[in-house]
């Protein structure tokens, strides 16, 4: 495993902590540690192999420099802002490239990563019954209830378990050994995500069990009776945490429809903003500012995103950048569906269509570009007839997989001089 692993992960663990935060110096540190480990990497230590993907996103990184250089942006030192964010997810994406090109590192992340998602959701969601809105108990919020660990929108705090929930799915299907402990992890996300009432969270994470399961059976991740047995007792889990946390508030969330005229005129102000600028757009980070022009109503409620992220990237940035973001999406697809524990960032993707997990908290967007280079570097990392899903591998007579049935295996040592491959 890469020394650089166990930082990077470090820092998202922080990032991710430190999420509520509203003082700038929470950001900048986790934005210090990523250029100082992107430029360790790249001095000493670079093996990037750079993924197809990483061309748009950094177009997008550069795209708020075009519009500063241009003087169209309304608000330069919004535009700056969001400037300096853009290169950080660009390079966070990068160093995931990179460290996560071994299958050693990919496997230590993943199992990192899934058990932190464990721990946190529980903490979550005992936090929200029982903190009475304040954070890991300890520190206000500024809200009463509905705050999940460090999260203080329900909908974000969705949109970062369907991130972790399939690494948690994959490697309960997959390690035989630790297939309670990993079941109990995606039971945790799983049963976090009900509880946080979020509509489309719920959706996706249901979705996202479903697709994991059939991914695992479809490319033989897994022998057959195992992947059932594993089913049963994820759903056994996932039943159970159900029921520990409740369906009430999730159930009066699909009836209540009241908050869906906000997201409508968010939605019909977003188009318009793209009508009246649609190549340059209004300068990255500046649609909260953008929208009391366009609004129809004064409801003295403040609007700090679009709630659809693809269509506040084109208000903002015009369709160039809505552009490179969509090609970037298209690239990552392949990579998230083969790698089956990359699916979180397809689920993140349609839940900006209807909100924003990009937006407000860049921690949060930090994460998505790690788990994506993760997914694109298990697709980099490969060689060619040497590795797959299952790499080095083997069919067993039973039609079960051989070898180590991980799914981010190493790969396997040299046959003996004079032997016969297998």
């Amino acid at each position: 495993m890469k020394p650089a692993t166990p930082v990077f992960t470090g820092l998202l663990v922080y990032g991710v902590l430190t999420l509520w935060i509203e003082e700038r110096w929470a950001w900048s540190a986790f934005q210090l540690g990523v250029f100082l480990l992107a430029g360790w990497r790249a001095l000493r230590h670079l093996s990037l192999r750079p993924p197809a993907a990483l061309v748009p996103l950094a177009g997008a990184a550069l795209w708020p420099l075009v519009q500063l250089a241009a003087s169209t942006t309304l608000s330069r030192a919004d535009t700056w802002d969001a400037a300096v964010n853009w290169i950080t997810f660009a390079a966070v994406f990068a160093i995931a490239c990179d460290l996560l090109s071994d299958s050693r590192s990919r496997r230590w992340f993943t199992r990192a990563v899934s058990l932190f998602g464990m721990c946190l959701a529980a903490v979550a969601t005992a936090q929200k019954y029982s903190s009475g809105g304040r954070i890991f108990w300890l520190f206000p919020s500024g809200y009463t209830d509905e705050v999940l660990g460090p999260f203080v929108n329900r909908n974000q705090y969705a949109a970062w378990a369907e991130l972790v929930l399939p690494m948690a799915l994959y490697l309960a299907a997959t390690d035989r050994r630790l297939r309670v402990l990993y079941g109990t992890a995606a039971a945790a996300l799983f049963g976090s995500v009900i509880a946080s009432a979020s509509r489309t969270g719920s959706i996706l994470a249901c979705a996202e069990v479903v697709a994991v399961l059939a991914a695992v059976g479809a490319r033989r991740a897994a022998p057959r009776r195992a992947l059932v047995v594993g089913a049963l007792q994820l759903g056994v889990f996932a039943a159970v945490a159900t029921a520990v946390v409740g369906w009430q508030d999730l159930g009066q969330r699909f009836q209540n429809s009241g908050p869906e005229v906000l997201r409508v005129e968010a939605v019909r102000t977003s188009i318009q903003m793209v009508r009246d600028r649609p190549w340059m757009g209004s300068g990255l980070g500046t649609w909260p500012i953008v929208f009391p022009r366009y609004a129809d109503f004064d409801n003295g409620l403040v609007m700090p995103a679009a709630h659809n992220d693809w269509l506040q990237w084109a208000a903002e940035g015009g369709l160039p950048f809505a552009l490179l973001l969509g090609i970037f999406g298209a690239l990552l697809w392949k990579p998230a569906v083969q790698s089956i524990f990359g699916l979180g960032t397809i689920a993140f993707l349609l839940h900006a269509l209807v909100d924003f997990p990009m937006q407000l908290r860049p921690a949060l967007a930090a994460w998505f570009f790690a788990i994506a280079g993760a997914a694109a570097a298990w697709r980099t990392g490969r060689t060619a007839g040497t590795d797959g899903l299952l790499r080095g591998a083997r069919t067993r007579a039973d039609g079960g997989p051989g070898g180590n049935p991980e799914g981010i295996q190493e790969a396997r040592a040299p046959a003996p001089s004079g032997s016969m491959p297998g």
